[in-house]
């Protein structure tokens, strides 16, 4: 414990408070003035709530985790002021559509956007640790890369928030893990950047799921900024598993990589090839998402969310596991064979209930 870095804890656990703290306080008056004003989400066909609820928890969540985390935050400011820069755009982004509906082609156009500035950040992917027998990429193939998966994963993120607690908790899992092996490593400001955004989300949390009176959602405000933190720091982790003086690597990294964001990834490729298949686009909307499937299947959405939360830990666990034993690409197989057959099983026993 005599290395043990003290003030950084603290400054971590302060952060996660801050942020929770300020995202509690706020939550309620946001609330009163969207029910005021009646900017409220309306129960849809493809919708799992059945009263109109305020939907603007994004701007709780976005004050807390920016104020939070720029309070501790003291290195890689020429990366974080591109990270905060995109963060207020995708924001305000998902602000505007939360409030006055945006289309899919401009909240797209924004999300480009905002995965160029990260680029012009040199937050990119560098290395691929021998995947597909390629070690480093060219800074154009990088660039191209970076981009689709910065905006991949956005879109990944805000496809799962469509049941109460669900994003929360999966967004808390994921940057608990970024954090942790940040933290251990001494890449003290990202441990920080994570928790800002984990004590916003377990604030959030409460009303989401809890509330009663000032029951809330995320919107399109919360779901795009927590995407873009997700994305950001998946890239962070990706690139330190390839410094070997760092007390903690991961040689499996596409593989841990993969584990960790399995949800929203699996869940996003599924819908989109189902609705391509089908002659859809694969921005239209539909319950055809796992967690539809199962809350349709006669759960409740804490215990669906509870249901995939414990099926992330899951993954994770295989993949560490594995990575004793078997290199990237055994483990990746493995990670989606577990994927496509537990969504297999579920389909079945959704068919049959249905039935």
């Amino acid at each position: 414990m005599d290395n043990f870095n003290w003030i950084a804890f603290f400054q971590v656990v302060a952060t996660v408070l801050t942020s929770g703290i300020i995202v509690l306080w706020t939550i309620p008056t946001i609330n009163y003035i969207a029910r005021t004003k009646g900017i409220l989400n309306a129960p849809g066909e493809r919708t799992s709530h059945r009263h109109k609820t305020p939907n603007l928890a994004g701007i709780s969540i976005f004050i807390g985790m920016s104020v939070s985390s720029l309070l501790f935050i003291h290195n890689d400011l020429d990366i974080f002021k591109y990270v905060y820069l995109a963060s207020i755009i995708i924001f305000f982004t998902g602000l505007k559509d939360d409030i006055l509906i945006l289309s899919p082609w401009k909240k797209l156009l924004a999300q480009f956007v905002v995965a160029t500035l990260i680029v012009m950040a040199d937050l990119r992917f560098t290395h691929f640790f021998g995947l597909f027998g390629v070690d480093e990429v060219g800074e154009i193939t990088s660039f191209i890369i970076t981009i689709v998966f910065i905006v991949g994963i956005i879109n990944a993120v805000n496809l799962i928030d469509g049941i109460d607690g669900l994003v929360a908790s999966i967004g808390v899992l994921i940057l608990g893990c970024f954090g942790l092996f940040f933290f251990i490593n001494g890449i003290y400001d990202w441990a920080v950047y994570c928790a800002g955004m984990i004590g916003a989300l377990i604030a959030f949390f409460q009303y989401n799921v809890f509330g009663l009176r000032n029951k809330i959602f995320m919107g399109d405000s919360g779901s795009l900024l927590l995407g873009l933190c997700v994305a950001v720091t998946t890239i962070m982790f990706w690139e330190a598993n390839a410094d070997k003086s760092l007390l903690l690597t991961f040689i499996t990294a596409p593989a841990i990589t993969l584990a960790i964001i399995i949800v929203p990834v699996y869940d996003m490729t599924r819908v989109f090839v189902y609705r391509i298949m089908r002659g859809l686009s694969p921005f239209s909307a539909d319950r055809n998402h796992i967690h539809h499937r199962i809350v349709d299947m006669g759960f409740t959405h804490f215990q669906t969310s509870l249901i995939i939360l414990g099926f992330n830990v899951l993954i994770i666990a295989v993949a560490l596991t594995l990575g004793l034993f078997l290199g990237p690409l055994w483990i990746i197989a493995v990670i989606v064979a577990l994927a496509f057959v537990s969504v297999f099983v579920m389909n079945k026993i959704y068919e049959k209930k249905k039935r």
